[in-house]
Order: C-alpha cells, then structure tokens, then sequence
C-alpha cells in the first residue's frame, strides 16, 4: 500500500493491513475534510514478537526496579540529605505524578504512536534519574523523582500496548503473564539491590539513580531496533489539535489533589483536618469537572465514557483497585509485620516477601498459558481472588508463637492469589472493548489500581495509628517521642535504654500484633468483594475475534516484505507506511547508519 500524497492541513490515511477500528477526528484547519488516525494492531510473526516482547520487557524491569530499589533506601538518604521528616515525600512524588500520568499515555499513543510516546517516556526518565542523582536536599530529589514519575508513569503502560498491538487477544495471555513474572523479579530483587547500594558509604545512594541511566539507555536501544511497530500517520498539527490539553490539564490538577489529600490524611494531618477535608473537596470537585469535560468536550477524549457501558470494564475497574490496595498493602506492612512482631531482621523480614514473589511468578506466567491454551480468564481469575482472600484471612490469625510454616504457606496463597488477578484480568479488560479503546481502557485501568493502592496505603495507615497511639497512651511518652516511635519504631528503640526499650515492647508488640491482624482482615474482606466483583461483573467473552486470521496473514505478508527489504543496504529499510525502522537479522551498524539517515524522516 503507497502512501498518498498530503498537503500541510491534512492527515495521510490509507487504512494500514490489520487496522479494523480508525478514530475519526476533525482535518484540516482550513479545508474542513475529516481524517482518521489509524488503530495500530500490527499481528507480527513469532520471531518478531520475540524481539519485541524482550524490549518489552526491558523496559518493566527498568520502571519496577527504580521503584523497588528506592522503598528499602529512604531513610537512609533522608540522613545523608539531613532530614529524615520528609523523607517519605520522596517516594510521594514519584507515585502522583506516575499515577496521574497514566491517565494521559494511552490516549497520547494513540495520537503520536506508542514508540515516540515511549521514546518520550523514557527521555524524562532518563533526565530525571540524573538530576535524582546530583541532588543536593530532600526537596530536590523530591521535585527530580515527581518529573521523573511523568516519565516513569507511562513505561508499564505503554509496554502493555505494544505487547495487546502485535498479539491476538487469546494468545497475549501468555506474553502478559510472562511481563507479570517480570514484575515479579523486580519487587523481588529491587529491594535487595537497592539496599546494598545505599547502605555502603555515606554517598553510596546515588548509586540507585545513576544505575538507572545506563539501563535506560539500553532499554531504549532495545525500542529503537527491536520494536517494528506502526506510527500514526499524519501531520503533526493535526496530531496536536487532537490532544485535549484542557482533560490532561484538569487530570494533573483534580488527581493530584485527591492523591494528595490521601498521602497527608492520617500521617501529615488528622483526617478532619481542615488541609485534608479541603484538598479532598477540591480534587473531587475538579475531578467532576474533568469527567463533565470528558462527557461533552473534546473529540478525542482521554476517558471515553462509553467504555463504562462494557460490564466486564466495570467490574475490572472495581476489582483493580482492590488489586492496589491489597497489593501494597503486604508489600509495605508484611515486613514490617515480621519485624515488629517476630523481632526479624529487616533482611529477614524482606526474604519473607520471597514465597509470594516466586508463587506470584509462577502463577501468573501459568495463568496466562491457561488463559491461551484453553481461551478462558474467568476461572483463573475467580481462582485467584478467592486464594487471596484465604490467604489474607489466615495471615491475620499469625502470633509470636506461629511457626515458619504457616507464614510460609499462608504467604504462598496470596501469591497464588496475586498471580491470578493481575494478567487474565487485564485479558478481560481489553477483551471487553473495541480495539479502538483497547490503550485507554488499558491506562485507566492501570490508574485505578494505582489509586487503589494510594486510598489502600492512607486508611490501613490510619488503622494502625489509631490502634497504636490507644495503646501507646499508657507508656506516658511525650507528643515527640510519640510520633517518633509511631514513624520508625525500630530506631527510636536503638536510642533508648535496654530497660526502657523493654518496657516498650511489651505494650507495642501486641498493638502492632492487633493492628496488622485488623489490616489482614480487611484486606482478606476486600479481596472476597472482588470476587464477588468479578463474579457479577466478568462474565466470559470469546477471545478468538473474527478477523484475526487475516490480520496474522496481513501482518506476516508486511513483515516478510520489510525484512526482504532489509538485507539490501540501498532500501532504507522503513515499510510501505514510511515513518518506521523495521530492525530485523542485518547487523547493528546497517541498522544504525540507517537510523542515522533517516531519523529526520522517522520523527
């Protein structure tokens, strides 16, 4: 297929092999015409997905390890920075601003296509890994890693797209459950490196950030020659008119309030604190104000509303959330559960974490073949949920006095469980929409669940300070050394006399003890609503569609033309569409004496 010709006010359209579902926007300025942005499904053959699948998954182990390795490593910066009372504002940052960028990217790589949205990603990422690394106060990382969560936000998500844009839908199961095991690994090993880096020297932290860059530029790398995807055809004012600037902009400020509100609420200030109660109030007042836009605005909306009519998007929102909350609350309070209650070193405490990593990896890599092999999400995800909430329910009945086996295996359920509900149930989403939603319905999806775990984080924090400072009233500390010993515990314990230290364990290990018990259980209560949830509201769908056997042949046909293409030095290597590098079995430096020549016309 020949491209055709376009003027400057128009947008090039010739329905690209396999693109069943274009999103029509207004043309030109001037001419009045309508255009179309084509839909990006590009079924590629296996040894094609292979390369792409690898970047792909680069590009999570680079989001999740950055994450993970700084969780362990906080306070530790927070003494080399001098200032250990907002330390925790430096993971805050990241996460709103990761959070609420999640909202705009699958939007954004529809318009722009999904590898210059995540070339731009990882470009922000990059810039603020080395400004993390050159800061010199606890703000100033705070505001590098908020600019850094913009790109960070996007790289999962994005990542996601790519693997849903060149898999069938039955069959991305298997690539998805395999992307789960990746992020698996990262929470696994992200929190061990992390802590070795840090803990070495005085200086030693820095090490996290500057570790980042030559990983980013690896990954990125990998998407420049391993990703053979579709561009969005067109000319870029059209492309710019198409993005709502006034939906992100309401976003950003809505989202980040009420994310805001949430952190502050029962650390920084009461919960019927006049900053939390305004900041709630303002973010969901802005937040109605974005969803009114979204409704009646802009054309080419960042949440199309009509995806809410799909039941099964519905109940996968819902459930989502109780994914992220239920999710980070155990890997925030299951160490310190053990380390407070069972007085195991926070080495220790962290390996306990392990069964539910390595049952999480291998459930959700055998989830994802199950959904492959047999065409079926609901049982797995069902399975999973009802794992979880056993699990939760069990862990809440642990005391000083139960053995290493039951902490094991009560962890090794909620592996199961976890394992289950995240990929089959990001199939189910995506099998709940047209292909034309399938990146918004997608990056919604994985907002929610971040919000989940934000909302999850501040009410099972509460929950335990509540419980806590009941108990602690009896030990007559002053206001300080109270909110010392609630925020870390372990160190305030390290400056007192043995005695002393004692005499305040035996009253904070049975409130510690009661406070988790509460948190499990609510968690075990939310994840038996989301089986409920699901049960209701995910019913199966046919996952094999109609047209997947001619867009497979469409997309092998392309393919087999750009890599005969390839071997011959005097094409220039870009496919029948034109904007795009089609790296294939020609060495490194063809592919980049060719990139070179043409990245001018590539972007």
């Amino acid at each position: 297929m020949a491209n055709t010709p376009a003027s400057d006010n128009s947008l090039v359209m010739s329905r690209d092999p396999g693109s069943t579902n274009d999103i029509a926007v207004d043309g030109g300025f001037e001419d009045g015409k309508t255009h179309q942005f084509n839909e990006q499904t590009n079924y590629v053959p296996q040894r094609a997905i292979i390369t792409i699948f690898l970047a792909c998954a680069t590009v999570d182990l680079l989001a999740l390890m950055d994450q993970t390795m700084l969780a362990t490593s906080l306070y530790i910066i927070g003494n080399a920075l001098g200032s250990t009372a907002q330390v925790s504002w430096i993971a805050s940052g990241y996460f709103i601003t990761s959070t609420v960028g999640q909202l705009m990217y699958g939007r954004l790589s529809d318009i722009w296509s999904r590898k210059i949205i995540l070339l731009m990603g990882l470009a922000i990422f990059f810039i603020g890994s080395l400004a993390s690394s050159l800061a010199g106060s606890v703000l100033q990382l705070t505001i590098f890693r908020a600019f850094t969560g913009i790109g960070g936000g996007g790289l999962m998500t994005v990542a996601q797209l790519i693997v849903s844009d060149v898999v069938p839908l039955r069959e991305r199961g298997k690539y998805q459950g395999i992307l789960g095991a990746v992020v698996a690994i990262a929470n696994g090993i992200g929190p061990v490196v992390g802590g070795a880096l840090s803990s070495s020297s005085e200086d030693s932290w820095r090490w996290i950030f500057r570790m980042q860059l030559p990983l980013t530029l690896l990954t990125t790398l990998c998407v420049l020659f391993f990703m053979p995807l579709k561009t969005v055809q067109g000319d870029w004012k059209l492309k710019l008119k198409a993005v709502d600037f006034l939906g992100i902009f309401l976003a950003l400020a809505g989202m980040t309030v009420v994310i805001l509100g949430l952190t502050w609420g029962g650390k920084e200030y009461a919960w019927n604190s006049t900053q939390v109660i305004s900041t709630l109030s303002i973010g969901t007042a802005v937040s109605i104000a974005f969803m009114l836009w979204q409704w009646k605005g802009p054309k080419y909306p960042l949440i199309p509303l009509h995806m809410f009519k799909s039941k099964i998007v519905n109940g996968a929102c819902l459930t989502m959330a109780i994914n992220g909350w239920n999710f980070v609350m155990q890997v925030y309070y299951i160490p310190s559960f053990y380390q407070l209650v069972y007085g195991y070193s926070a080495t220790k405490a962290g390996a306990m974490l392990l069964p539910i990593t390595l049952l999480q990896t291998a459930s959700s890599t055998l989830s994802g073949l199950v959904v492959h092999w047999i065409g079926r999400y609901r049982e797995c995800i069902l399975f999973g949920w009802l794992c979880w909430a056993v699990g939760l329910g069990l862990m809440s009945t642990l005391d000083e006095n139960t053995g290493v086996d039951k902490q094991i295996g009560y962890s090794v359920l909620i592996g199961i469980g976890v394992g289950n509900t995240l990929q089959p149930a990001l199939i189910a989403t995506q099998a709940g929409v047209d292909r034309c939603d399938m990146a918004v319905v997608t990056s919604f999806r994985n907002f929610v669940r971040n919000l989940g775990a934000t909302l999850g984080l501040a009410v099972c924090g509460t929950v335990l300070n509540n419980v806590l400072a009941g108990s602690l009233s009896s030990l007559n500390l002053n206001s300080r050394d109270s909110n010392t010993l609630l925020g870390n515990p372990q160190s305030f314990l390290d400056t007192v006399a043995p005695d002393e230290a004692e005499r305040i364990r035996s009253v904070l290990i049975p409130a510690y003890r009661q406070g988790f018990r509460i948190i499990f259980l609510i968690g075990a209560g939310a994840a038996s609503l989301a089986f409920v949830l699901a049960f209701v509201l995910m019913p199966q769908v046919n996952l094999t569609r109609p047209d997947d056997s001619r867009l497979k042949e469409e997309g092998r046909t392309v393919y087999e033309e750009k890599r005969s293409k390839g071997y011959d030095a005097r094409h220039t290597c870009f496919g029948v569409e034109g904007n795009e590098l089609w790296a294939l079995e020609y060495p490194v430096s063809l592919q980049a004496r060719v990139q070179m020549q043409t990245i001018g016309h590539q972007w």
